[in-house]
Parts: C-alpha cells; structure tokens; sequence
C-alpha cells in the first residue's frame, strides 16, 4: 500500500521542478507528507478539501481510492476511482485495474472484465507496456474462464471421511498406499504456551470400508522436528516426507525418506543436494516406478514463487539434479501440492497462476513420452475463491481426496472425499500383490523385481521386497500386456508375462512368488521369449529376459546352462523339432553375442516331446511353445 500511494501522491509533484505549485498541490504534498508520517486521518481530511475546492485534480481522487481500498471500504474505493476514469478515461489506466479487482470482490464479473478491456484498450502499444499488456491480458483471461465454469459447473458431492480420520485441528496433504489400506496425511496441532503450531504425520487403517481411528505414527517420524507434506509409495514401503530446521539440512526445509521394515520405520535419510536446495523444498509425491519423486521448491532460477521440480533415483541409490517441470506446469505464481497418480500418466497439481477461480486451484495435466499437456482447471464448485490444494486420486480414478473447508468440518481444514467425473480421471490402476519367498523353507526372500511394458520395453514398477515378511506390491495401468521378472543372490530368476489389456481395475491381482535355489537340476521356464510365427528370429520383447539371464550369468560365472527349445504338437515331428532347435541356438546365439562363454551353453531342441500341458487348447498349446533353461554345472 505504501509504496503505490507514495507514487499516486508523487504524480503531479513530479512536475514541481518545473512548474510554480498551486495551492492544490502544495496541499497535496502536505497530505502526502502526513500518510508517510502515519497520519492517515490527517491526509484523508486533507484529499478531501482539495476535491472540495477542486474538483477535476484528480490525484486526490485516486489518492483517496488507493487509501480506501486498503482499509478494506471497497465502496468508497470504488466511487473514488470512477470519478477519475468517468471524468478523463485515459488519465490513469491503473484506475481500471483497481477498479477490477473492487469487481472481482463483489463478483461483478462483467464489469471487471470491462475495466480489463478498457485498460487495454487505452494502454499505448510499444515494447515498454508489453509486460503490463501481457499482465492484464492474463487477468482478462482468467475473469472469462471463472464466468464460463461458474455457468458449467462439474459433479461435485464432497463426503467428510468421518471423525476417525479428521480433528478439530487442520488435517491435510493426505497420501493412500495402492491397495487403499492404508491412509497417512500430516495433522497440525495448535500452538501451546507460546509456541508455534506443530505438524505430525498421522495414520489410519481400513478394515473393511470404515476407517479407523487415526494415531500418531511413533517413533523417528515425529520427531522434535517441524515435519509434515509426507508421501507413501504405492507399496506402503517408503515415506517421502518434509523436515525443516534440522541439523546437516541443505535448506530452511529438507526432503527426507525412511523405509518400513516389517512393523519399524528406519532413520530418515536426507535426499541431498541433487534434491534438496538452500531454499524450502516440500511436499513430494513419489511415483509408482518408485524412480520419479515430485516436489516444489522456491529456489532460485525457477519460473515464479514456487515450482514443481523433480529427480529421477539411479541405479546406485542416488538422486539425479532436480529439474524444473517447465513453463506449462509451473509459472510467475505459486505451483504446490503435487500428485503424480500411480498411472505415472497425470500429474494434479495447485496453482494460484493459472486460470481459476480465486487463489489456489487445483489442476491436472497428462504425462506422455516425457511432456505434459497444457493443464486443465478441475473445475467449479470444486475449486472455489479459497485455496483448494492436496488432492490425491485413487488408483482407480473413481475418487479423490483433498482437504477443505466444508459446512460439516470438525475445525479447520478437513479430509473429505469425493467422486471425479470422467475428464479429470487418470487411466485406471490396478495392483499385483504378494510374497517372495524360498521355494523349499518358505522364508521371505529379499528379492528385487521388476515390471517391463511387452510393448515398448519401457520400465513400468521396479522394487525391493520387504526383507522382514517378502512382501511386495506394484501399481499397473490397466490396457497393456507386462513381463515381470523377481531376482534375489543365489536364485534362479522368476519370470512371467501378464495380460492386462482387458482387466478390471477393481480386481487386484494376488502373485506369491517362490524362487528356487541354484542349484545342479534345476530349470526355468523363461516366460518372456518371444518369436515371430514360425520362426527363429527373436522378437524385441524377448530382450529385457535374456539381458537378466545374461546377469544372472555374469553373477554366477561357474554357472552351465542347457537351453530347451519346446514346441506343441501343431505340424509333424521333424517340423517342430527343427524349429525348437532352431530357436534354442536363437537364445545360445544372443547370449554369446552379448558375452557369455559359448562353452557354458547348450542348446537342444526338444520339439514337443516334453509337454508340461495337455496340447487340447490354444492357451495349453502356449504354454507347451517355450524356452527353458536347466542347471547342468555350477
């Protein structure tokens, strides 16, 4: 307010140099004296004279607009500035824009949009009011978008998730595990003697449809520590969450992780420099890869106040340098609260910059081939003149969670759900859950697993399984076909090829894997080689399998290994084990291409001499066409 009133009251004093002052002027400068000095009675009594006396000095007026404005009187704001734009319409232009925003507040619409386009209209063009142009232009767009969705609202029916989830306290940044069982969001207790409010990471349960009651999750996650904007994996496996003021931080506020091991929770581990900035870094979400970690930062270099950035973990368990999202997500204003859905296909996001309804609104933008689309508003009623944030969408995409204030909160900000509506949906997600174990003991093993697209090749889910019980879950697109492949230290790999091209995403799949031990005798199928119809030549989907064969290999140098070529019984004898020879020297063939001693390889064709199907079905005859290896050495 200071500093736009000093350059009103300057206006007409700039001139002084120049010019003998009137008495209007002089009284001016006095009132203008009087508001630096805090007199702001004063110069109000003052400004009211000069219009008295002179009723076209129009400073005065816009002097006086600008004060009242401030002090919250829009009327008197408002009856202020419109003399000055009735009387001379080019004398400020900033007039209109002051004028728009006193619309605006009274949901006057058509009337601040007036305002905007008379700015314009009056502004001269040129490479100097470019800026101011681009400005305006933005607003104008964005008081059209609000008269559009307020005339097309979207379905919107807002359920508080009960008092086993919300407080008379703020409850917020909520996130879900994949399989829905489990909901963490950050609770802000208040203030006591004294002190600032505190945040703590809070976690319910479902058992059945019902939530029960939430309780502080214990041990090193809550710490003295201001901590909070936390973020599960879609496997429950490991927290993202903010620390700010800690010792050996990078920034005011740092992300850190922490993994669940069986029932505990390991000590959080600060992601680095590469994450991490000298500045506040916050509220992360993780993808479903369990690679791509989201999150927003307000460091230098960035497109506004506050980006959404995001880093890739390598191979060796570091982070690569945060990139900025670009210029479609992020902008001049305030980018927060990102959620990158288990699809890795939709990031939602908030943003008080983009078109919307009045401070933050929430947003959603597709993610293909490494870019986004331009983001779409949610809509109205969802989004509001407040800030709406923290929304998180079920891996199906039926639903989703954010907090607000509704009627029926219990205090402050509340968890309430609510149903989307078909545009703002992600493609559904479903999950494959279970164990990985030893064959024979049946203890957890703790195995590394991975999922690939058939399609393009391209990594879907990779993880670790907890080393404490073997569990393991992984998030998948519904509409595609995925190979999976599980390897642990002294185990032959599993492998399998799922179709999920017309699953319901409703039905999880439930897999226990067990691993059998390498040892002299033992075979496995290879679930994911791939030929063209009857042919030797070796599809690219077959790739990824035989590089993690080419590992287990390398890892095991003693290792001899026979490889089976098997067929069904479609065409004579010699036909098919022709071919299964054929195919076997396919697989010996790419291994030795690749590295592999040839001497520790055999291939043999065994054609469809040793089914393990009836060959009575298409679906029996697949499994009868396939390639197996067997332990012959070690």
């Amino acid at each position: 307010m200071l500093s736009r009133l000093c350059l009103v009251f300057s206006m007409i004093l700039l001139s002084l140099a120049c010019f003998s002052q009137s008495k209007a002027d002089k009284d001016f400068e006095k009132a203008r004296n009087y508001f630096i000095e805090g007199k702001d009675d004063r110069a109000e009594e003052l400004l009211q004279k000069i219009k008295s006396k002179n009723p076209d000095y129009y400073p005065a007026y816009l002097a006086l607009g600008e004060m009242y404005f401030a002090k919250g009187n829009f009327d008197a704001a408002k009856r202020e500035l419109i003399y000055v734009v009735q009387s001379d319409e080019r004398y400020d232009l900033n007039a209109y824009r002051k004028l728009a925003d006193i619309y605006e507040r009274e949901k006057n619409l058509d009337s601040a949009l007036l305002c905007l386009e008379s700015y314009l209209r009056f502004l001269p063009s040129g490479e100097r009011n470019q800026k101011k142009r681009d400005e305006v232009s933005h607003k104008a767009d964005c008081i059209r978008f609000r008269k559009q969705a307020l005339l097309n609202p979207v379905e919107f029916n807002p359920q508080n998730m009960g008092v086993n989830v919300n407080s008379e306290n703020d409850e917020y940044l909520a996130t879900m595990t994949a399989d829905q069982s489990a909901l963490l969001f950050t609770r802000q207790t208040p203030a006591v003697s004294g002190k600032r409010p505190e945040e703590g990471f809070f976690i319910s349960y479902k058992t059945g449809e019902q939530w029960q009651k939430a309780e502080m999750l214990p041990g090193v996650l809550n710490s003295g520590y201001n901590e909070g904007a936390a973020c599960l994996s879609p496997d429950g496996r490991y927290i993202y969450f903010t620390r700010c003021g800690a010792p050996g931080g990078w920034g005011s506020c740092d992300i850190y992780r922490s993994e669940r091991k069986g029932a505990f929770w390991s000590e959080p581990e600060n992601l680095g420099a590469n994450v991490n900035s000298e500045s506040w870094d916050s509220q992360p979400s993780i993808a479903s890869d369990g690679r791509t970690l989201f999150f927003v930062s307000n460091r230098k270099g960035g497109e506004g106040e506050s980006d959404i950035y995001y880093s890739y973990l390598k191979d060796d368990g570091t982070w690569t340098k945060a990139k900025n999202c670009g210029a479609v997500i992020n902008t001049p204003g305030k980018e927060m609260s990102p959620f990158i859905h288990p699809s890795n296909q939709m990031l939602y996001f908030s943003s008080d910059y983009h078109c919307g309804m009045g401070g933050l609104d929430i947003f959603f933008a597709k993610l293909e081939n490494g870019k986004f689309s331009a983001p779409s508003n949610i809509g109205y009623p969802i989004n509001t003149e407040a800030d709406e944030s923290s929304l998180i969408v079920s891996p199906q995409g039926d639903y989703a969670i954010y907090a607000s204030k509704q009627k029926d909160c219990r205090g402050g900000l509340d968890l309430y759900r609510f149903s989307l509506y078909e545009q703002a949906r992600p493609i559904a997600v479903t999950y494959v859950k279970g164990l990985i174990r030893d064959s024979q003991t049946k203890k957890p093993v703790n195995a590394k697993f991975e999922i690939r697209n058939l399609e393009n090749g391209r990594i879907v889910s990779s993880g670790i399984s907890d080393k404490v019980n073997g569990e393991y879950l992984i998030c998948l697109p519904v509409g595609a076909d995925y190979a999976f492949s599980a390897t642990a230290d002294g185990y032959l790999f599993h492998s399998e090829s799922f179709s999920l091209s017309d699953a319901d995403a409703s039905m999880p799949y439930a897999r226990n894997i067990d691993l059998e031990r390498i040892n002299i005798g033992k075979s496995l199928v290879l679930k994911n080689i791939f030929f063209e119809t009857g042919s030797s030549k070796l599809l690219k989907e077959s790739f990824a399998e035989l590089n993690t064969l080419i590992v287990l290999l390398m890892e095991n140098p003693g290792l001899r290994v026979e490889i089976g070529g098997h067929t069904d019984n479609v065409g004579n004898a010699e036909y098919n084990m022709t071919l299964s020879q054929q195919r076997a020297d396919a697989v010996k063939n790419y291994l030795v291409e690749k590295g592999i001693a040839a001497n520790r390889l055999v291939s043999k064709g065994y054609g469809f001499s040793n089914p393990i199907a009836d060959n009575d079905t298409e679906q029996n005859r697949a499994k009868n066409r396939r390639t197996e290896i067997k332990i012959i050495g070690k």
